[in-house]
């Protein structure tokens, strides 16, 4: 298989804990000394060192001269490889120190430091070396030199990462690494273990949830109930079953029985018998070598029994451990639960067994055994276990609870307990509590990441959470890791045909490494359709596990093979994009992020072109001058949708080079394109002289070409703006030219355009004509261009004639009408994303509502559009209509005064802009206040003439209600 292959190249990446350490001034040492006691020396301390390291389950990594690096977590995978590191460094400086030829004990600095990693073999020479490459080597290193002689430096992060109790102290100061400041801590004990006396105490805040569940072991745990049971908690990593468990075991009381703990270790899974020993030895811990070989001798076991024991338990010098051989395993399990029941005393005792899956076989039948004893006074059984564990639970335990992962409203319990109120933000406190997917321990990670400032956002992935997924993944089977790594780099629901195209497999001979995943709860349940990590966490860890080389490779594979199972391709451009970004070729993922957004502009998926847009210009960016092309068909194909959307500041950063580049090319379909995108800026921002310019000059071009698509938009562009200019009549002249070429086939044609062309055209042209007095036919367009835009199923055609509909009823006094009217709109606004008129019809709802006598509704309306920002990410006209309708909606409730300030607003933007068509509605708008509140006011004769001016000059016909 070729990315089993491809996993054995280069080198192997995830998190792991290293440990620098180096003799204190060893060469004061050896200054005198002959060269051979030198290197004895030098031998006896790298003997120390080596000791050490390997006791706790490390590698030295590289050893030169009086120093080295050591490796945690590699090649065996551990969870707990912080602690191991803190440990060795402990034994490192308090083991028996070595004396130098100088009579002086030697003395070492070591730092400590967890991070992602890359460890690699390489050959110098005829010989294999280690080499681990990565800014954790950097920072550890650079610990052990801060540290002071004879002490040892831990950086915070590999201190999060400690499973155990550590004693930490603060340090003297911080040490700086490049531009890295690193949190240093000095170690002040040796870890301790998790074991009975602080296991209930590990856990400070109550419980959340698992009401059933904890029911349920409450049951197996009731001392009175004077029956022996067992039962076994299963669950993924992280999911709580030690808490469930630490918070059942902490209500038993002292003296209502004895509680025992084994956590089981990976490291010591090839120790037989490694639970049974630990819950003797603590049953024995009080007594003497002596007293231990009386209790044996005492207890009701058969001399070869005993002898066995003596040799497993005892550990009698000058005895021979061959004597435990002369018994088999069964027979020798047997031993040990009899020897356990007898030193039980008759008092009730509870076992946890935690980690079942890293127990060894033989503790694992001592168990079983035991649990089948069913002695008085009654033994209480507990085990937890990762799912690859499942057999071996029921194999042992009578009863057996999965845990799932806890419920979001659960979890969000959850973030309220760990997360200060006056630490959180309450949109990303559920972001929080989405990305940790019902999983409590990634809850608390990201949380405590976010809060400390570990990560910088909530899509950074704490190291913790890494550490403890690339542990588990490395206890896969080599092929069923390769597979998980794969599947880290697909969509979240990838069929088994692409993965198995993928691998250059069949998906019969993947079956036994999906099963393999789901064992050990890396996938849900492969179903004959998808298959599906169990969470993204898991894809995120599993990708940072895989080579570079070997990541561009497998993205390489997976382009190859969507074109091979899916054929065209068709709605697969974004996958196909990724991954050829991901393999670092950027010329076909430009291709396939321009095809994507080809398909979603077709579609008019507004925030989906917007984002494919913000990705193709940060890969353009990266290719440099031979993008240039590809720059200008994505922004003037994104143009209009992104305008849409309010990305105002968005479009005026890249339309000037767009025209510049295609002056430059004289392609006039190019240049007039760019030239009608201009004109639609200039019409939203009020820029009127320069958007008719734009736009004649546009549609002088389309009229050349003949391309009724270029007409459509200059024409609109253009009778929007003179429309604003309070230049009306030519307004409609042209519009009605445009609706006289959407006819016969053009009549539904999109042109490319955002919505059908010929009922956008009869929505504006409703707009004008109503502008001159002409409601009758203004409503007659605007019914026309619905009916139109809903029997094309278009959404944004729909939207711009229920505007228009909408104002015309107003017009008409038929308030209830447009008030319905404006709500279907904004429906569908706030369904498909059009944010850029939601200010819009805001404030043309809030004046029917006004009219209604709702004003109440209507300012909430406004208020919560402004709270949204919409009237910052859209045109002049919205904004105006917004102040207009807010002002309507506060005059009607009585609040004159702010009334007459929102009025202000939108006066003074129709007079910046110069806009005869607004300010001819504000001025008789505020006139009608007056007049209601201040008969006698000024400024209602003032304002009245100046909109009569108004009217005469551009020929505008300003609305009163009916009797006024």
């Amino acid at each position: 298989m070729v990315a089993v292959a491809a996993a054995g190249r280069g080198a192997e990446r995830r998190v792991i804990t290293l440990l620098a350490v180096d003799i204190v001034n060893s060469t004061v040492h050896i200054a005198a000394a002959d060269p051979e006691d030198a290197q004895e020396f030098f031998d006896r301390c790298f003997a120390h060192l080596k000791r050490s390291v390997e006791r706790a389950g490390g590698r030295l990594v590289s050893y030169e001269g009086d120093g080295g690096i050591a490796a945690f977590g590699w090649p065996l995978a551990f969870e707990d490889h912080a602690d191991r590191a803190c440990a060795a460094a402990w034994d490192i400086q308090h083991g028996r120190h070595e004396a130098g030829p100088d009579g002086r004990p030697a003395r070492f600095r070591v730092g400590v430091h967890s991070g992602l990693t890359a460890v690699r073999h390489f050959r110098r020479g005829d010989r294999s070396r280690l080499n681990t490459v990565g800014a954790a080597v950097h920072v550890a290193a650079k610990l052990q030199q801060c540290a002071p002689p004879g002490e040892i430096l831990v950086s915070a992060q590999a201190a999060r990462l400690c499973r155990s109790s550590v004693e930490l102290k603060p340090s003297d100061g911080k040490v700086i690494v490049g531009d890295a400041t690193i949190e240093a801590l000095r170690l002040a004990a040796r870890p301790e273990s998790l074991g009975t006396t602080n296991f209930t105490q590990r856990y400070g805040a109550p419980l959340i949830g698992r009401a059933d569940e904890l029911a349920t072991l409450r049951r197996c745990l009731a001392i009175a109930a004077g029956q022996a049971s067992s039962i076994a908690l299963i669950g993924e990593a992280g999911i709580g079953k030690s808490r469930l468990a630490a918070t059942a075991l902490g209500e038993i009381e002292p003296d209502a029985a004895r509680v025992l703990v084994f956590r089981g270790d990976a490291h010591r899974r090839s120790t037989s018998f490694a639970a049974a020993r630990a819950l003797i030895g603590d049953l024995l811990a009080d007594r003497s070598s002596e007293d231990r070989a009386a209790v044996l001798r005492s207890s009701r076991l058969e001399p070869a029994e005993a002898d066995a024991l003596e040799v497993l338990i005892a550990e009698r010098p000058g005895r021979s451990r061959q004597g435990a051989g002369r018994l088999t395993q069964t027979q020798l399990a047997r031993a040990l639960v009899k020897l356990f029941i007898a030193l039980m005393e008759a008092r009730p005792t509870v076992i946890l067994i935690e980690d079942l899956h890293l127990l060894d076989s033989e503790s694992r039948q001592f168990l079983a055994l035991l649990a089948a004893t069913r002695p008085q006074p009654p033994l209480r059984l507990v085990l937890t276990g990762r799912p690859e564990a499942i057999d071996d639970a029921r194999g042992i335990a009578e009863a057996l609870v999965r845990l799932d992962p806890l419920p979001r409203d659960e979890m969000k319990k959850l973030a309220h307990q760990l997360w200060p109120e006056d630490h959180r933000n309450a949109s990303v406190l559920d972001r929080v509590v989405d990305r940790a997917d019902g999983i409590p321990f990634v809850l608390e990670e990201l949380i405590h990441a976010l809060a400390s400032g570990e990560v910088s956002g909530i899509h950074a992935l704490p190291q913790s959470v890494s550490s403890v997924i690339h542990a588990r993944l490395h206890h896969l089977s080599p092929p069923a890791r390769a597979l998980v790594q794969a599947l880290s780099l697909l969509e979240e629901n990838a069929e088994p045909e692409l993965v198995a195209t993928m691998m250059g497999e069949t998906v019969a001979g993947l079956r036994e490494r999906f099963l393999e995943l789901e064992r050990f709860a890396f996938t849900h349940p492969l179903t004959g359709e998808t298959t599906r990590l169990r969470h993204q966490i898991i894809a995120e860890a599993c990708a940072e596990t895989i080579p570079r080389d070997q990541r561009r490779d497998l993205h390489r594979r997976a382009g190859a093979a969507i074109r091979a199972v899916y054929g065209a391709a068709a709605g697969r451009f974004e996958q196909l994009a990724f991954h050829a970004e991901a393999a670092s070729d950027l010329t076909d993922a430009l291709d396939y992020l321009f095809q994507a957004a080809g398909e979603a502009r077709r579609n008019a998926a507004a925030a989906s072109l917007n984002a494919l847009f913000d990705r193709a210009m940060g890969i353009i960016e990266r290719v440099g001058d031979s993008a240039q092309q590809r720059y200008v068909d994505f922004v003037l194909m994104a143009f209009a949708l992104l305008v849409q959307l309010g990305e105002f500041e968005k479009v005026n950063r890249y339309l000037p080079r767009v025209m510049e580049l295609v002056r430059a090319t004289g392609r006039p379909d190019l240049v007039g394109s760019a030239l009608s995108q201009l004109g639609m800026i200039c019409w939203f921002e009020g820029r009127y002289e320069e958007g008719v310019r734009a736009s004649e000059e546009a549609l002088a071009i389309a009229n050349e070409l003949k391309s009724p698509a270029l007409v459509f938009s200059s024409t609109i562009m253009l009778t929007n703006i003179l429309h604003d200019m309070g230049r009306v009549e030519r307004a409609i002249a042209e519009e009605r030219k445009l609706c006289d070429l959407l006819t016969g086939e053009l009549e539904t044609a999109r042109l490319g355009a955002t919505g059908i062309p010929r009922a956008t055209a009869l929505a504006f042209m409703s707009w004008f004509v109503v502008e001159v007095g002409r409601y009758d036919e203004g409503l007659d367009l605007a019914l026309h261009a619905l009916e139109l835009a809903v029997r094309e199923a278009d959404p944004y055609a729909e939207v711009l004639a229920r505007n228009a509909l909408g104002r015309t009823l107003v017009y008409l006094e038929r308030n209830f009408e447009a008030a319905e009217c404006f709500a279907a709109a904004r429906r569908i606004c706030d369904r498909d994303g059009y944010d850029a008129i939601k200010a819009h019809l805001a404030g043309r709802a809030a004046t029917a509502l006004s009219r209604l006598g709702r004003s109440d509704e209507a300012i909430s309306l406004v208020e919560n559009c402004l709270r949204q920002g919409y009237h910052r990410r859209t045109g002049q006209l919205e904004v105006f209509c917004l102040h207009a309708g807010y002002a309507e909606a506060l005059a009607a409730r009585g609040d004159l005064e702010r009334a007459l300030e929102e009025l202000a607003e939108a006066i003074a933007l129709a007079r910046r802009i110069a806009s005869p068509c607004m300010l001819v509605e504000a001025l008789g708008l505020r006139s009608r206040i007056l007049a209601a509140a201040r008969p006698s006011d000024p400024a209602i004769a003032e304002d009245l003439a100046e909109q009569a001016r108004l009217c005469a000059d551009h020929g505008i016909f300003a609305w009163s209600p009916r009797g006024a």
